[in-house]
């Protein structure tokens, strides 16, 4: 492990005891918005304040009114000062009526480019798990419960604490699951597609580039993936216990409990790592393996977790034995991946199948929800913002299609109708790109106007989630989740947000104000606007977090990684509370549980890059008012279903017309030439399920079969 260690550079400077400000400490970019805030004791509504440049006042205004955010404050309140977005560069200080006075920031062209960009970079290179000790142990390496042994050499260490190396963790809490090293592999691959330029700007001074990490990790994903064609989920060594072997196992809890349940599902991993061998395989050069090998990979992965598990059926490899959204979103990601890579028409089927699944999980409010009862909302403290990426990626990609004429090689697929989410077949639209945008604004708009709520001066990230039985809208997540001990810091999670609404914000064509309002809130929350003032990227800012002493001998706090970051208080994730409140305010006694606060995690610099990959980008374009041909209007069929028989009835006999039955992962369960205007199918071998009954040219019609 390469080590970096910095001293942190001081506090954020304040004139005196009363006011406080905080700002993100890195730097501004011009032409984006710039808000600082205030803190105080005692009231500063409608306050004056100053805005100095070089020493010179170059505007005034009046302090907002304060807020106490949750009961963030025993007593006092926050208040934003809006600077707008059209600050020239330069650096600027604020000054009260009363003579306080902020620390310098600074306004800066593309700041947080040329300022993180290739720390960020540097922070993946100097994570990567080549320690000679470790790198030997992983050459070969036990499979819990067998005598087998692999090679799992490569990939990054998961947090300064933890050698380890994760597709995923949580999964026995089932809805928990964080993508971790499949993540950072796409997202790796996804900055070098998006931000060229930016990258050249730092090339000289990285140490890696976005796609030679990405191959990189690309070859050890295929290196974890099993003769069988599973992917192996971890390569645990109990958090650096001594007493623990390192080896490739699943475990669950607190205590790190081992098992034999290392098979990645979808949302295990698996589906990431798809996407991510998929994207890789169209980089422009090779890694240690071929790109035509971290493809063929992609595709071996994916027939067998398609063979493990469906939407509507049981799940092999999932804990609970069945699906949720976390499946919906990474599968989706990965049919749209392996499409993009092959032009192969099924991946395409798949994925459109996907997307209904996920699309109908969207509630009336406008939030997901993660399990089929609908009685759990979709939170996630790494991920938020997956589901919005994975349907923009894939609404990307059914953008670039012609619908205007039928397409035989896709008999089955309900090639020409959309199944719009209330109904499945309805054929009210076949333009799947935009009913996938029309999903994404619905939630893009939740988003925002949940966290626009004026007692939020920080404009942090709000989110439904449930708690004690009930539905919270709140600012962290309940300690009381289905893990039974893990919550942290989300500094992850707000960067994918912020990722994602600016994601969206482009291919929707929304006005930018409050999309740039949002996303870089979130990331000047990391970069020490926060009621800390600490900046959780190490290495940067005036502040940063201590540095996290583990058990590991390899611990390591890295320039460029980012720490957990601030949590909820209480049980049900309400209050406020940070390393220097001590682990006695949240109601611990042992002191290694500052893990929550100040361990480096590779999910939060992971999303990081891809909120700059989305904030700088220059290859996504405006889908929204896309000219995408209107498929032919079409006579439909009529179904009639009496328990196992299914009738099929055209308006005439039409020749060459042929009636498809299939599941909706796409499998093809009966198949026949239509001989007359009306046909009866015998459903009684079909498992129990919802199936897709198709006459080519004519549309399709869901049906339950039980």
């Amino acid at each position: 492990m390469k080590r970096l260690f910095f001293a942190s550079l001081g506090f954020v400077a304040f004139a005196n005891a009363a006011a406080t400000f905080y700002y993100n400490q890195v730097g501004y970019d011009k032409g984006k918005p710039v808000t600082v805030i205030v803190k105080n004791t005692t009231d500063l509504g409608n306050t004056a304040y100053s805005l100095f440049k070089d020493g010179a006042v170059v505007s005034t205004g009046t302090l907002s009114q304060g807020f106490n955010p949750d009961n963030w404050l025993s007593a006092g309140s926050f208040y934003t000062i809006d600077l707008g977005s059209d600050l020239s560069a330069g650096t600027y200080t604020v000054q009260l009526a009363d003579g306080s006075t902020s620390g310098a920031f600074t306004v800066s062209e593309y700041a947080l480019s040329t300022n993180t960009l290739s720390t960020v970079l540097d922070y993946f290179y100097d994570d990567r798990a080549d320690d000679p000790y470790i790198f030997n142990l992983d050459a070969s390496i036990g499979i819990y419960g067998s005598s087998e042994r692999r090679n799992v050499q490569g990939g990054w260490y998961d947090a300064s604490g933890d050698v380890s190396k994760y597709f995923s963790h949580l999964s026995y809490a089932n809805y928990l699951n964080p993508q971790q090293i499949p993540l950072s592999v796409w997202v790796l691959a996804f900055t070098a597609e998006h931000i060229p330029t930016y990258i050249a700007a730092v090339a000289a001074s990285a140490k890696t580039d976005p796609q030679t990490e990405a191959l990189y990790g690309a070859d050890f994903l295929l290196r974890m993936l099993s003769p069988e064609g599973y992917f192996y989920m971890t390569v645990f060594d109990g958090w650096g216990d001594p007493a623990s072997t390192r080896e490739i196992c699943a475990f669950s809890g607190p205590d790190g409990d081992k098992s034999a349940d290392y098979q990645t599902a979808f949302r295990e991993g698996g589906g990431m790592a798809i996407a991510a061998l998929a994207k890789a395989s169209t980089l422009e050069k090779d890694g240690d393996s071929t790109r035509a090998q971290y493809l063929a990979g992609a595709i071996r992965a994916f027939e067998h977790l398609q063979s493990k598990q469906t939407m509507d059926g049981a799940c092999a490899y999932c804990d609970d034995g069945k699906e949720n959204i976390i499946d919906d979103y990474t599968a989706l990601l990965a049919a749209t991946e392996l499409y993009a890579a092959t032009g192969d028409k099924s991946y395409l089927m798949t994925a459109r199948t996907r997307a209904i699944h996920l699309i109908g999980r969207l509630s009336e409010t406008g939030f997901f929800w993660s399990d089929d009862a609908k009685t759990r909302p979709f939170w996630h403290a790494s991920d938020a913002g997956l589901p919005l990426i994975a349907l923009i990626r894939y609404a990307e990609v059914e953008a670039k299609l012609d619908y205007t004429e039928h397409d035989e090689s896709l008999e089955g697929s309900f090639a020409n109708v959309w199944a719009c989410p209330t109904c499945l077949g309805c054929g009210c639209s076949n333009n799947y790109a935009q009913t996938a945008l029309a999903t994404v604004k619905t939630h893009y708009d939740w988003l925002i106007r949940m966290t626009n709520q004026e007692d939020n001066p920080f404009g942090y990230a709000r989110q439904t989630y449930l708690t004690d039985g009930k539905l919270k809208d709140g600012f962290f997540i309940p300690h009381d989740n289905e893990s039974g001990y893990w919550w942290q810091g989300e500094d992850a999670r707000i960067a994918s947000l912020s990722a994602a609404v600016a994601y969206a914000a482009t291919v929707l064509n929304e006005p930018r104000t409050e999309s740039e309002k949002y996303a870089t809130n979130q990331l000047d929350w990391i970069l020490g606007k926060n009621p800390y003032g600490v900046c959780m990227m190490y290495g940067k800012g005036l502040k940063n977090p201590r540095i996290y002493d583990g058990q590991s001998n390899y611990d390591a706090t890295l320039a460029g990684g980012i720490a957990n970051g601030i949590t909820g208080k209480n049980v049900d994730g309400s209050g406020i509370a940070w390393d220097s409140d001590g682990v006695g305010s949240v109601g611990f006694t042992e002191s290694w549980q500052n893990w929550r606060w100040i361990e480096q995690w590779i999910p939060h610099t992971t999303w990081y890059l891809m909120a700059l990959a989305t904030r700088y980008d220059e290859v996504s374009s405006d889908l929204s008012k896309s000219t995408l041909p209107k498929a032919k209007p079409v006579a439909t069929f009529s179904i009639q279903q009496q328990n196992r028989l299914l009738t099929v009835s055209l308006k005439e006999h039409q020749t060459g017309k042929v009636l498809t039955i299939a599941n909706l992962n796409g499998q093809r369960f009966h198949r026949e030439i239509l001989a007359s205007a009306k046909t009866t199918v015998n459903l009684e071998n079909l498992p129990n399920g919802i199936y897709m009954v198709q006459v080519n040219g004519l549309g399709s019609r869901k049906i339950l079969v039980k």
